[in-house]
Protein backbone atom coordinates (compact mmCIF):
# COMPACT_ATOMS: atom_id res chain seq x y z
CA UNK A 1 0.00 0.00 0.00
CA UNK A 2 2.96 2.42 1.07
CA UNK A 3 4.33 1.84 -2.26
CA UNK A 4 0.90 2.23 -4.41
CA UNK A 5 0.66 6.06 -2.25
CA UNK A 6 3.86 6.29 -3.60
CA UNK A 7 3.97 5.67 -7.23
CA UNK A 8 0.25 8.55 -6.88
CA UNK A 9 2.22 10.91 -5.27
CA UNK A 10 5.18 10.80 -7.30
CA UNK A 11 3.15 10.37 -10.79
CA UNK A 12 1.40 13.55 -9.60
CA UNK A 13 5.04 14.87 -9.04
CA UNK A 14 5.88 13.97 -12.64
CA UNK A 15 3.24 16.06 -14.42
CA UNK A 16 5.84 19.12 -14.83
CA UNK A 17 8.24 16.82 -16.10
CA UNK A 18 6.22 15.06 -18.23
CA UNK A 19 4.98 18.48 -19.51
CA UNK A 20 8.31 19.85 -19.72
CA UNK A 21 9.18 16.22 -22.25
CA UNK A 22 5.93 17.35 -24.10
CA UNK A 23 7.07 20.35 -24.91
CA UNK A 24 10.28 19.46 -25.34
CA UNK A 25 8.77 16.83 -28.22
CA UNK A 26 6.61 20.08 -29.41
CA UNK A 27 9.90 21.80 -30.59
CA UNK A 28 9.50 19.74 -33.53
CA UNK A 29 6.10 21.51 -34.04
CA UNK A 30 8.19 24.66 -33.39
CA UNK A 31 10.64 23.56 -36.86
CA UNK A 32 7.55 22.72 -38.53
CA UNK A 33 5.98 26.02 -38.06
CA UNK A 34 9.34 27.66 -38.65
CA UNK A 35 9.81 25.43 -41.56
CA UNK A 36 6.52 26.51 -43.12
CA UNK A 37 7.17 30.25 -42.60
CA UNK A 38 10.48 29.81 -44.50
CA UNK A 39 8.92 28.37 -47.35
CA UNK A 40 6.16 30.92 -47.80
CA UNK A 41 9.02 33.90 -47.25
CA UNK A 42 10.93 32.12 -50.04
CA UNK A 43 7.89 31.79 -52.42
CA UNK A 44 7.02 35.88 -52.34
CA UNK A 45 11.38 36.36 -52.72
CA UNK A 46 11.31 33.82 -55.27
CA UNK A 47 8.04 35.82 -57.21
CA UNK A 48 9.59 38.90 -57.00
CA UNK A 49 12.74 37.91 -58.30
CA UNK A 50 11.23 36.39 -61.24
CA UNK A 51 9.12 39.45 -62.05
CA UNK A 52 12.74 41.49 -61.73
CA UNK A 53 14.68 39.19 -64.09
CA UNK A 54 11.58 39.11 -66.60
CA UNK A 55 11.27 42.59 -66.83
CA UNK A 56 14.70 43.19 -68.25
CA UNK A 57 15.37 43.24 -72.05
CA UNK A 58 15.11 39.82 -73.92
CA UNK A 59 17.67 41.01 -75.91
CA UNK A 60 19.91 41.50 -72.77
CA UNK A 61 21.96 38.27 -72.59
CA UNK A 62 19.82 35.68 -74.67
CA UNK A 63 17.86 32.78 -73.21
CA UNK A 64 17.64 32.59 -69.12
CA UNK A 65 19.89 30.27 -68.02
CA UNK A 66 19.35 27.63 -65.60
CA UNK A 67 18.06 24.00 -65.32
CA UNK A 68 15.44 22.64 -67.27
CA UNK A 69 12.94 21.08 -65.24
CA UNK A 70 11.51 17.24 -66.45
CA UNK A 71 7.95 16.52 -66.99
CA UNK A 72 7.09 15.93 -63.13
CA UNK A 73 8.47 18.62 -62.01
CA UNK A 74 6.96 20.80 -64.78
CA UNK A 75 3.31 20.06 -63.72
CA UNK A 76 4.33 20.50 -59.80
CA UNK A 77 5.66 23.66 -60.56
CA UNK A 78 3.23 24.89 -63.00
CA UNK A 79 -0.12 24.03 -60.73
CA UNK A 80 -2.49 26.99 -59.64
CA UNK A 81 -1.86 26.15 -56.06
CA UNK A 82 1.22 24.45 -54.40
CA UNK A 83 1.11 22.25 -51.20
CA UNK A 84 4.13 20.92 -48.90
CA UNK A 85 4.47 18.81 -46.76
CA UNK A 86 6.99 19.31 -43.46
CA UNK A 87 10.21 18.49 -44.55
CA UNK A 88 11.85 18.35 -41.68
CA UNK A 89 11.67 16.00 -38.04
CA UNK A 90 13.59 17.17 -35.42
CA UNK A 91 13.57 13.66 -33.58
CA UNK A 92 14.31 11.85 -36.72
CA UNK A 93 16.43 14.25 -38.72
CA UNK A 94 20.37 14.23 -37.40
CA UNK A 95 20.93 17.78 -36.69
CA UNK A 96 23.77 19.00 -39.66
CA UNK A 97 27.08 21.36 -38.92
CA UNK A 98 26.89 25.06 -39.14
CA UNK A 99 26.21 26.14 -42.80
CA UNK A 100 29.39 25.80 -44.61
CA UNK A 101 30.42 29.28 -46.12
CA UNK A 102 30.58 30.01 -49.85
CA UNK A 103 33.04 29.03 -52.14
CA UNK A 104 35.32 31.55 -54.12
CA UNK A 105 34.58 30.51 -57.86
CA UNK A 106 35.70 31.57 -61.01
CA UNK A 107 32.70 32.25 -62.53
CA UNK A 108 30.74 35.45 -63.38
CA UNK A 109 27.45 36.71 -62.29
CA UNK A 110 25.17 37.18 -65.26
CA UNK A 111 24.73 40.54 -65.84
CA UNK A 112 20.67 40.38 -65.81
CA UNK A 113 21.52 39.15 -62.31
CA UNK A 114 23.79 42.01 -61.22
CA UNK A 115 21.16 44.43 -62.36
CA UNK A 116 18.41 43.19 -60.11
CA UNK A 117 20.34 42.31 -57.36
CA UNK A 118 20.40 45.64 -55.36
CA UNK A 119 16.39 45.77 -55.63
CA UNK A 120 16.09 41.91 -54.20
CA UNK A 121 18.63 43.33 -51.55
CA UNK A 122 16.37 46.11 -50.69
CA UNK A 123 13.49 43.95 -50.35
CA UNK A 124 14.86 41.28 -48.22
CA UNK A 125 16.56 44.19 -45.56
CA UNK A 126 12.63 46.06 -45.41
CA UNK A 127 11.06 42.30 -45.21
CA UNK A 128 13.69 41.10 -42.78
CA UNK A 129 12.90 43.52 -40.15
CA UNK A 130 9.67 41.48 -39.52
CA UNK A 131 10.26 38.13 -40.75
CA UNK A 132 13.65 38.12 -39.03
CA UNK A 133 14.83 35.48 -41.34
CA UNK A 134 18.73 35.66 -43.33
CA UNK A 135 18.05 35.78 -47.30
CA UNK A 136 20.69 35.16 -49.90
CA UNK A 137 19.79 35.13 -53.38
CA UNK A 138 21.91 33.04 -55.73
CA UNK A 139 21.31 32.69 -59.09
CA UNK A 140 21.52 29.63 -61.61
CA UNK A 141 25.02 28.46 -60.32
CA UNK A 142 24.66 28.76 -57.10
CA UNK A 143 26.58 32.08 -56.69
CA UNK A 144 25.40 34.74 -53.85
CA UNK A 145 24.28 37.34 -56.35
CA UNK A 146 25.31 40.00 -53.44
CA UNK A 147 28.76 38.66 -52.61
CA UNK A 148 31.34 41.52 -53.22
CA UNK A 149 33.56 38.58 -55.04
CA UNK A 150 32.07 36.30 -56.84
CA UNK A 151 30.94 32.90 -54.19
CA UNK A 152 29.20 30.03 -55.04
CA UNK A 153 26.79 27.85 -52.42
CA UNK A 154 26.50 24.84 -55.33
CA UNK A 155 28.07 22.34 -53.15
CA UNK A 156 25.69 22.99 -49.77
CA UNK A 157 23.23 19.79 -50.45
CA UNK A 158 20.37 21.85 -49.62
CA UNK A 159 21.36 24.40 -52.63
CA UNK A 160 21.70 21.43 -54.95
CA UNK A 161 18.72 20.19 -54.62
CA UNK A 162 16.58 23.63 -55.03
CA UNK A 163 18.84 23.85 -58.59
CA UNK A 164 17.22 20.67 -59.10
CA UNK A 165 14.33 21.84 -58.63
CA UNK A 166 13.31 20.73 -55.41
CA UNK A 167 13.00 22.38 -51.80
CA UNK A 168 15.99 21.93 -50.12
CA UNK A 169 15.65 21.85 -46.08
CA UNK A 170 18.18 21.41 -43.04
CA UNK A 171 18.92 21.67 -39.60
CA UNK A 172 21.97 22.95 -39.08
CA UNK A 173 23.64 24.18 -35.83
CA UNK A 174 24.46 27.60 -34.96
CA UNK A 175 27.75 28.65 -35.19
CA UNK A 176 27.45 29.71 -30.98
CA UNK A 177 26.06 26.63 -30.24
CA UNK A 178 28.99 24.81 -27.82
CA UNK A 179 29.83 21.34 -28.22
CA UNK A 180 29.17 20.78 -24.49
CA UNK A 181 26.08 22.52 -24.69
CA UNK A 182 24.19 21.29 -27.86
CA UNK A 183 21.70 18.68 -26.18
CA UNK A 184 20.50 21.48 -24.00
CA UNK A 185 20.21 23.92 -27.10
CA UNK A 186 18.69 20.66 -29.10
CA UNK A 187 15.68 20.21 -26.22
CA UNK A 188 15.13 24.16 -26.06
CA UNK A 189 15.13 24.67 -29.50
CA UNK A 190 17.47 27.71 -29.52
CA UNK A 191 20.90 25.86 -30.46
CA UNK A 192 20.11 25.22 -34.18
CA UNK A 193 18.88 26.67 -37.80
CA UNK A 194 15.90 25.78 -40.34
CA UNK A 195 17.83 26.44 -43.60
CA UNK A 196 15.02 26.12 -47.38
CA UNK A 197 16.37 26.52 -50.19
CA UNK A 198 13.31 27.50 -52.32
CA UNK A 199 14.31 27.12 -56.46
CA UNK A 200 12.99 30.13 -58.74
CA UNK A 201 11.70 29.35 -61.93
CA UNK A 202 10.36 30.53 -65.13
CA UNK A 203 9.96 29.33 -68.55
CA UNK A 204 9.93 25.74 -67.17
CA UNK A 205 13.92 26.32 -65.72
CA UNK A 206 15.55 26.87 -62.45
CA UNK A 207 17.46 29.90 -62.81
CA UNK A 208 18.53 30.54 -59.37
CA UNK A 209 17.38 30.09 -55.71
CA UNK A 210 16.21 31.65 -52.57
CA UNK A 211 18.02 30.40 -49.92
CA UNK A 212 16.34 31.30 -46.44
CA UNK A 213 17.51 30.89 -42.86
CA UNK A 214 16.16 31.19 -39.05
CA UNK A 215 16.64 30.07 -35.64
CA UNK A 216 13.14 28.25 -34.57
CA UNK A 217 11.11 29.34 -31.46
CA UNK A 218 12.43 27.65 -28.33
CA UNK A 219 11.11 26.71 -24.84
CA UNK A 220 12.91 29.54 -23.33
CA UNK A 221 10.69 32.03 -25.11
CA UNK A 222 7.51 30.19 -24.60
CA UNK A 223 8.04 29.71 -21.26
CA UNK A 224 9.04 33.50 -20.65
CA UNK A 225 5.82 34.71 -22.15
CA UNK A 226 3.79 31.72 -19.81
CA UNK A 227 6.09 31.80 -16.50
CA UNK A 228 3.39 32.86 -14.25
CA UNK A 229 1.02 29.92 -15.46
CA UNK A 230 4.00 27.50 -15.23
CA UNK A 231 4.77 28.63 -11.83
CA UNK A 232 1.21 28.32 -11.25
CA UNK A 233 0.72 24.51 -12.70
CA UNK A 234 3.74 23.67 -10.44
CA UNK A 235 2.48 24.75 -7.67
CA UNK A 236 -0.72 23.70 -8.08
CA UNK A 237 0.80 19.91 -8.72
CA UNK A 238 2.42 19.95 -6.00
CA UNK A 239 -0.21 20.88 -3.39
CA UNK A 240 -2.23 18.16 -5.24
CA UNK A 241 0.23 15.68 -4.74
CA UNK A 242 0.13 16.72 -0.86
CA UNK A 243 -3.17 16.72 -0.58
CA UNK A 244 -3.88 12.86 -2.54
CA UNK A 245 -0.99 11.70 -0.81
CA UNK A 246 -2.89 12.71 3.10
CA UNK A 247 -6.23 11.62 1.73
CA UNK A 248 -5.01 8.06 0.60
CA UNK A 249 -2.89 7.98 3.58
CA UNK A 250 -5.71 8.82 5.86
CA UNK A 251 -8.32 6.70 3.95
CA UNK A 252 -6.62 3.73 2.43
CA UNK A 253 -3.36 3.24 4.15
CA UNK A 254 -3.74 3.81 7.83
CA UNK A 255 -7.08 2.01 8.01
CA UNK A 256 -5.58 -0.97 6.12
CA UNK A 257 -2.69 -1.19 8.35
CA UNK A 258 -5.31 -1.49 11.05
CA UNK A 259 -6.78 -4.00 9.59
CA UNK A 260 -3.74 -5.66 9.55
CA UNK A 261 -2.82 -5.55 12.72
CA UNK A 262 -6.51 -6.81 13.64
CA UNK A 263 -5.97 -9.77 11.19
CA UNK A 264 -2.60 -10.51 12.88
CA UNK A 265 -4.46 -10.66 16.59
CA UNK A 266 -7.11 -12.63 14.97
CA UNK A 267 -4.64 -15.32 13.97
CA UNK A 268 -2.86 -15.01 17.32
CA UNK A 269 -5.94 -15.76 19.30
CA UNK A 270 -6.79 -12.42 20.64
CA UNK A 271 -10.71 -12.54 19.49
CA UNK A 272 -12.20 -11.24 22.39
CA UNK A 273 -9.54 -7.52 22.06
CA UNK A 274 -10.89 -6.49 18.90
CA UNK A 275 -12.84 -3.25 18.51
CA UNK A 276 -13.95 -1.28 15.56
CA UNK A 277 -11.65 1.03 14.37
CA UNK A 278 -12.13 4.97 15.12
CA UNK A 279 -11.95 5.93 11.34
CA UNK A 280 -11.58 3.52 8.08
CA UNK A 281 -11.91 6.37 5.83
CA UNK A 282 -13.63 4.72 3.36
CA UNK A 283 -17.15 2.79 2.94
CA UNK A 284 -15.71 -0.58 1.40
CA UNK A 285 -13.04 -0.25 4.29
CA UNK A 286 -15.73 -0.10 7.04
CA UNK A 287 -17.55 -3.01 5.95
CA UNK A 288 -14.27 -5.27 5.39
CA UNK A 289 -13.65 -3.67 8.76
CA UNK A 290 -17.50 -5.12 10.16
CA UNK A 291 -16.63 -8.47 8.34
CA UNK A 292 -12.90 -9.24 10.49
CA UNK A 293 -14.79 -8.24 13.81
CA UNK A 294 -17.35 -10.43 12.64
CA UNK A 295 -14.84 -12.93 11.57
CA UNK A 296 -13.28 -12.62 15.07
CA UNK A 297 -16.42 -12.93 17.05
CA UNK A 298 -17.15 -16.25 14.91
CA UNK A 299 -14.17 -17.24 15.60
CA UNK A 300 -13.91 -16.71 19.53
CA UNK A 301 -17.95 -18.18 19.29
CA UNK A 302 -16.58 -21.70 17.74
CA UNK A 303 -13.65 -21.77 19.84
CA UNK A 304 -15.50 -21.02 23.06
CA UNK A 305 -17.93 -23.67 21.89
CA UNK A 306 -15.38 -26.26 21.01
CA UNK A 307 -13.86 -26.13 24.66
CA UNK A 308 -17.44 -26.30 25.72
CA UNK A 309 -18.06 -29.82 23.49
CA UNK A 310 -14.91 -31.10 24.71
CA UNK A 311 -15.50 -30.86 28.27
CA UNK A 312 -18.62 -31.89 27.97
CA UNK A 313 -17.91 -34.33 25.71
CA UNK A 314 -15.51 -35.82 27.70
CA UNK A 315 -17.66 -35.70 30.69
CA UNK A 316 -20.49 -37.07 28.94
CA UNK A 317 -18.26 -40.27 27.93
CA UNK A 318 -16.36 -40.67 30.88
CA UNK A 319 -19.68 -42.34 32.85
CA UNK A 320 -20.00 -45.40 30.19
CA UNK A 321 -16.13 -45.57 29.96
CA UNK A 322 -15.99 -46.13 33.41
CA UNK A 323 -18.69 -48.49 34.12
CA UNK A 324 -17.56 -50.39 30.57
CA UNK A 325 -14.56 -51.14 32.22
CA UNK A 326 -15.80 -51.98 35.81
CA UNK A 327 -17.82 -54.46 34.14
CA UNK A 328 -15.44 -55.53 32.03
CA UNK A 329 -12.85 -56.08 35.63
CA UNK A 330 -16.09 -57.85 36.80
CA UNK A 331 -16.38 -60.38 34.07
CA UNK A 332 -12.84 -60.97 33.89
CA UNK A 333 -12.60 -62.67 37.39
CA UNK A 334 -14.44 -65.39 36.34
CA UNK A 335 -16.30 -66.20 39.74
CA UNK A 336 -20.23 -64.10 38.90
CA UNK A 337 -23.35 -66.18 38.19
CA UNK A 338 -24.67 -66.99 34.82
CA UNK A 339 -27.22 -63.74 36.03
CA UNK A 340 -24.58 -61.46 37.38
CA UNK A 341 -22.65 -61.99 34.09
CA UNK A 342 -25.92 -60.95 32.35
CA UNK A 343 -26.42 -57.93 33.86
CA UNK A 344 -22.85 -56.71 33.26
CA UNK A 345 -23.02 -57.49 29.89
CA UNK A 346 -26.27 -55.70 29.43
CA UNK A 347 -24.31 -52.74 31.55
CA UNK A 348 -21.70 -52.80 28.91
CA UNK A 349 -24.10 -52.57 25.91
CA UNK A 350 -26.52 -49.86 27.40
CA UNK A 351 -23.38 -47.63 27.96
CA UNK A 352 -22.12 -48.57 24.37
CA UNK A 353 -25.41 -47.60 22.82
CA UNK A 354 -25.06 -44.31 25.21
CA UNK A 355 -22.20 -43.45 24.08
CA UNK A 356 -22.94 -44.52 20.34
CA UNK A 357 -26.13 -42.24 20.03
CA UNK A 358 -23.79 -39.43 21.95
CA UNK A 359 -21.32 -39.42 18.92
CA UNK A 360 -24.19 -39.55 16.45
CA UNK A 361 -26.04 -36.43 17.51
CA UNK A 362 -22.55 -34.64 18.05
CA UNK A 363 -21.74 -35.49 14.25
CA UNK A 364 -25.66 -34.38 13.43
CA UNK A 365 -24.83 -31.41 15.15
CA UNK A 366 -21.54 -30.14 13.72
CA UNK A 367 -23.13 -31.05 10.32
CA UNK A 368 -25.71 -29.03 10.66
CA UNK A 369 -23.80 -25.95 11.45
CA UNK A 370 -21.48 -26.65 8.30
CA UNK A 371 -24.44 -27.43 5.99
CA UNK A 372 -26.00 -25.00 3.42
CA UNK A 373 -29.26 -22.93 3.68
CA UNK A 374 -31.99 -24.66 1.20
CA UNK A 375 -35.31 -22.85 -0.30
CA UNK A 376 -38.17 -23.25 1.93
CA UNK A 377 -40.73 -25.31 1.56
CA UNK A 378 -44.12 -26.79 3.07
CA UNK A 379 -44.31 -27.54 7.00
CA UNK A 380 -46.81 -30.82 6.35
CA UNK A 381 -43.84 -32.10 4.33
CA UNK A 382 -41.65 -32.16 6.74
CA UNK A 383 -44.18 -33.35 10.08
CA UNK A 384 -42.34 -36.90 11.48
CA UNK A 385 -44.21 -40.16 12.39
CA UNK A 386 -43.84 -40.31 16.26
CA UNK A 387 -45.56 -43.84 17.78
CA UNK A 388 -48.38 -42.39 20.26
CA UNK A 389 -47.78 -38.67 19.46
CA UNK A 390 -50.95 -36.53 17.22
CA UNK A 391 -49.28 -33.89 15.54
CA UNK A 392 -51.80 -31.23 14.19
CA UNK A 393 -51.03 -28.11 11.88
CA UNK A 394 -52.45 -24.70 11.13
CA UNK A 395 -52.50 -23.05 8.29
CA UNK A 396 -52.60 -27.06 6.47
CA UNK A 397 -50.33 -24.74 3.42
CA UNK A 398 -48.07 -23.45 5.35
CA UNK A 399 -44.63 -22.72 4.49
CA UNK A 400 -41.68 -22.92 6.88
CA UNK A 401 -38.14 -20.64 5.86
CA UNK A 402 -36.46 -24.22 6.18
CA UNK A 403 -35.45 -26.38 3.62
CA UNK A 404 -37.58 -29.64 3.90
CA UNK A 405 -34.63 -31.81 4.89
CA UNK A 406 -33.48 -29.13 7.84
CA UNK A 407 -37.18 -28.39 8.60
CA UNK A 408 -37.57 -32.64 8.65
CA UNK A 409 -34.60 -32.69 11.55
CA UNK A 410 -35.65 -29.61 13.37
CA UNK A 411 -39.39 -31.23 13.56
CA UNK A 412 -38.20 -34.34 14.51
CA UNK A 413 -36.15 -33.22 17.30
CA UNK A 414 -39.14 -30.98 18.75
CA UNK A 415 -41.25 -33.68 18.32
CA UNK A 416 -39.42 -36.50 19.86
CA UNK A 417 -38.10 -33.87 23.02
CA UNK A 418 -42.18 -33.62 23.45
CA UNK A 419 -42.84 -37.64 23.58
CA UNK A 420 -40.01 -38.32 25.71
CA UNK A 421 -41.56 -35.31 28.08
CA UNK A 422 -45.13 -37.50 28.31
CA UNK A 423 -46.77 -35.55 25.33
CA UNK A 424 -49.54 -37.04 23.51
CA UNK A 425 -50.44 -34.06 21.05
CA UNK A 426 -47.96 -31.69 19.54
CA UNK A 427 -49.32 -28.80 17.66
CA UNK A 428 -47.96 -26.06 15.37
CA UNK A 429 -49.56 -23.06 14.49
CA UNK A 430 -47.29 -20.66 11.63
CA UNK A 431 -48.65 -17.20 12.13
CA UNK A 432 -46.98 -14.30 10.33
CA UNK A 433 -43.20 -15.25 10.38
CA UNK A 434 -43.01 -17.10 13.86
CA UNK A 435 -43.89 -21.13 13.80
CA UNK A 436 -45.37 -21.92 17.98
CA UNK A 437 -44.96 -25.61 18.86
CA UNK A 438 -47.09 -26.56 22.25
CA UNK A 439 -47.32 -29.88 23.35
CA UNK A 440 -49.41 -31.56 26.65
CA UNK A 441 -46.48 -33.12 28.59
CA UNK A 442 -44.96 -32.73 31.39
CA UNK A 443 -43.10 -29.57 30.60
CA UNK A 444 -40.21 -28.00 32.28
CA UNK A 445 -39.80 -26.00 34.93
CA UNK A 446 -39.09 -22.62 34.86
CA UNK A 447 -35.70 -22.13 36.46
CA UNK A 448 -34.54 -24.54 33.13
CA UNK A 449 -36.24 -22.49 30.31
CA UNK A 450 -32.93 -20.65 30.23
CA UNK A 451 -30.98 -23.21 29.66
CA UNK A 452 -33.02 -26.13 27.57
CA UNK A 453 -30.70 -24.77 24.00
CA UNK A 454 -27.44 -25.60 25.95
CA UNK A 455 -25.80 -28.26 24.61
CA UNK A 456 -25.54 -31.69 27.48
CA UNK A 457 -28.02 -29.84 29.58
CA UNK A 458 -31.12 -32.57 29.68
CA UNK A 459 -33.71 -33.63 32.07
CA UNK A 460 -33.54 -36.74 31.08
CA UNK A 461 -30.52 -38.12 32.24
CA UNK A 462 -31.44 -40.73 33.83
CA UNK A 463 -33.26 -41.79 30.79
CA UNK A 464 -30.78 -41.69 28.42
CA UNK A 465 -30.83 -37.93 27.52
CA UNK A 466 -27.60 -36.56 26.12
CA UNK A 467 -28.71 -32.75 25.86
CA UNK A 468 -27.70 -32.30 22.51
CA UNK A 469 -31.50 -32.38 20.55
CA UNK A 470 -32.36 -28.75 21.02
CA UNK A 471 -28.91 -27.74 20.41
CA UNK A 472 -28.91 -29.51 17.15
CA UNK A 473 -32.12 -27.53 16.30
CA UNK A 474 -30.61 -24.21 17.19
CA UNK A 475 -27.41 -24.83 15.23
CA UNK A 476 -30.06 -25.39 12.16
CA UNK A 477 -31.96 -22.32 12.82
CA UNK A 478 -28.58 -19.96 13.03
CA UNK A 479 -28.34 -21.14 9.23
CA UNK A 480 -31.46 -19.29 8.80
CA UNK A 481 -31.22 -16.57 11.43
CA UNK A 482 -34.42 -17.63 12.97
CA UNK A 483 -34.19 -17.97 16.91
CA UNK A 484 -35.81 -20.92 19.45
CA UNK A 485 -37.33 -19.51 22.55
CA UNK A 486 -39.14 -21.55 25.29
CA UNK A 487 -41.89 -20.09 26.54
CA UNK A 488 -43.32 -20.73 30.13
CA UNK A 489 -47.14 -21.97 30.41
CA UNK A 490 -48.83 -23.60 33.65
CA UNK A 491 -49.07 -27.29 31.34
CA UNK A 492 -46.90 -28.32 28.80
CA UNK A 493 -44.50 -27.01 27.08
CA UNK A 494 -44.42 -24.42 24.79
CA UNK A 495 -41.51 -22.84 22.04
CA UNK A 496 -42.06 -20.49 19.37
CA UNK A 497 -39.43 -20.54 16.33
CA UNK A 498 -38.64 -16.57 14.95
CA UNK A 499 -37.52 -16.30 11.56
CA UNK A 500 -36.15 -12.85 10.47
Amino acid sequence: MSLVVSLVCASLLAVPIVATLALQIGTNRLVNETEASLIKQAAIYAGAYVVAIEAGSPEAGGPLPGYYLPPPKRIFWSAASRTFRPLLNLRQDVVEPVRPDPVPTAARLDPRYARIAPGLSALADNAGRTTLSTVVFLDHQGIDMLAREPASFAAVPEVQQALQGDVGAALRWRSDAGTRFRLAALGGGTGFRVLIAYPVISQNRVIGAVYLSRTAPGLTEYFAGERIAFIVLVAVTLLSAAVVGTLLVRTMLRPIRALRDQSRMVASGGHSELAPLGHYGMREIAELGEAVITMAGTLSRRSKEIGIYTNHVTHELKSPVTSIMGAAELLEDGQLSHDAQQSLIGTIKTQGERMDLLLHQLRDMTRSRESLRGKPGQIRDMLPEIVDLDISLAPLDAVLPLSVAHGQTVLAHMAQNARHHGATRLELVWAGRTLRLSDNGTGFADSDLGRLAEPFFTTRREQGGTGLGLAIVVAILELYGARLTPVATPGGAVFEIAFD
